[in-house]
């Protein structure tokens, strides 16, 4: 692979679809409400919106033709070395020792072809986007890409394949039982609404909300059980698509380790393959969602350092997406001997019951009245806000837990999951004690501890503890004498 390659020519397609994403609005505002918005006189003057947005695509089309052209790699003198530009010619050269992984993906325009894209995670990437990106290349090309730094970094001459059939270790392959678990516990019908009514706002210019709203009044009075049939009907749909969503995301999803690296390939439209050296993971999180607590599943994943900021295959990963909460001890403990599965807890103290009551009840029983007040007496519904945000504040304080052993912090807390996040003490960035007039006056404190995640950072707290207690994990990591208060 020394002499200079060129990507796939499909990469003119493929950049050319991911851009049309862009262009769906103001191709939607030109081609079908331009002729209402814009008059111009002549039949070609008329057309002249349209024109234009013609000629900008056909220049960009030109533009990422030219860009594939000029688009070259090649590995040379232990380096993976990159040209291209469209106006001023652009020469990037990374070395092996810098790379960390090589991520592999398979949309559904690279399959067909036997293409993937290969995305060059390094120790230093940042924002957005990846070292570098070759948007598509043979797999053939790929394997001899991670073949060669691969034998380069571990001064090898053997083939990666044949190592990894000799070293490999299957951790975790999701069943088909799982999958289904998986897709019809995901929880994301909220996210499909969200993501439905951001689209349908992008044309409030368009749209007559106006009459929508005065005919959604009339449609109000034909009755409750009306109105909740739609309901259960729209709700019905969004769940369908999150478990499809789900599915295609989570099909075939598999766990290998690779003498020190984690590798891990998800989805059945578009494969991914991500890889995750062991030595960049800066903590295990455990999750159970209340669908899934019930039946006793859990979900893992890890936060790891580097990678390209949010990106879910480089911070925040999914390790484990559905397994039996007791069986991940068995599962992982052979694979990451630092990390100790199972712990003793040491709850909250029972006179912090009332903290995580209080408020959340507040607040409920405010909007129940704000909703009664304003839309009598449907609004009334709005009282079951109140047992709900008990039942809430109770669910926090029954997994507010921690434990230290050794050199490992556990930290389990309640947003809407419960969280177990497992911290070894050399992997926190900071940790926070705090304490509130409130809080003083009942001996109780707050904790929070953080560690890094791409480029941000991940957090675990528990807003009430024993202050004795919080003051005795704060000594641990400090490596202080154990002071008698806080702030």
């Amino acid at each position: 692979m020394f002499e200079p390659k060129r990507l796939h020519p499909i990469t003119v397609l493929y950049d050319f679809v991911r851009s049309l994403k862009e262009l769906i609005i103001p191709f939607i505002f030109l081609f079908i409400f331009g002729k209402n918005k814009i008059v111009i006189e002549g039949p070609l003057l008329s057309m002249l919106p349209q024109l234009l947005f013609l000629l900008f695509v056909l220049f960009m089309i030109a533009s990422m033709v030219i860009n594939w052209l000029r688009f070259t790699y090649r590995v040379e003198d232990n380096e993976l070395r990159i040209e291209q530009g469209l106006f001023v010619k652009k020469k990037r050269y990374i070395p092996f020792d810098r790379i960390q992984s090589l991520d592999l993906s398979e949309s559904i325009i690279h399959r067909p072809l036997g293409l993937v894209k290969v995305k060059v995670e390094t120790a230093g990437s940042g924002g957005d986007k990846a070292e570098a990106e070759l948007t598509a290349i043979k797999k053939e090309d790929a394997a001899t890409l991670q073949k060669i730094i691969a034998d380069a970094k571990n001064k090898m001459q053997a083939s990666v394949v044949e190592e990894a059939c000799l070293e490999e270790d299957i951790i975790y392959k999701i069943t088909s039982r799982q999958l289904l678990f998986l897709a019809s516990t995901s929880g994301r019908a909220g996210v499909v609404i969200s993501a439905f009514l951001a689209f349908v706002f992008q044309f409030e210019n368009f749209i007559p909300y106006e009459k929508l709203f005065n005919e959604m009044q009339e449609l109000v009075k034909f009755g409750v059980v009306l109105i909740s049939g739609i309901v259960a009907v729209v709700l019905l749909i969004a769940w369908l698509l999150s478990v499809a969503i789900a599915f295609f995301k989570y099909n075939d999803f598999t766990v290998r380790k690779v003498k020190d690296e984690l590798i891990i390939t998800r989805g059945l439209l578009e494969k991914r393959t991500t890889t995750v050296p062991l030595h960049r993971i800066q903590a295990l999180t455990i999750k159970e969602s209340p669908i899934r607590q019930p039946f006793g599943y859990a979900s893992v994943s890890l936060e790891s350092a580097g990678g390209s900021s949010t990106d879910l295959e480089s911070s925040s990963m999914v390790l484990l997406p559905v397994v039996k909460r007791n069986k991940i001890a068995d599962i992982l403990e052979d694979y990451m001997t630092d990390y100790m599965f199972k712990n003793d807890f040491k709850s909250a103290p029972s006179r912090s019951l009332r903290r995580y009551l209080f408020i959340k009840s507040l607040i409920a029983f405010i909007i129940a009245g704000v909703l009664t007040g304003f839309f009598w007496p449907y609004g009334l519904f709005g009282a079951i806000l109140i047992p709900i945000a008990i039942l809430w504040g109770y669910a926090q304080y029954k997994s507010a837990g921690w434990n230290f052993t050794g050199s490992q912090l556990t930290m389990r807390y309640r947003t809407i999951e419960q969280h177990t996040m497992l911290m070894k003490k050399n992997r926190i960035q900071s940790m926070e004690a705090s304490v509130s007039w409130f809080q003083k006056r009942a001996d109780l404190a707050a904790v929070s501890a953080s560690v890094k995640s791409g480029e941000a950072s991940r957090h675990a707290e528990i807003a009430h503890l024993d202050q004795r207690d919080v003051l005795e994990i704060y000594a641990w990591y400090s490596h202080h004498e154990r002071t008698t208060e806080i702030g």
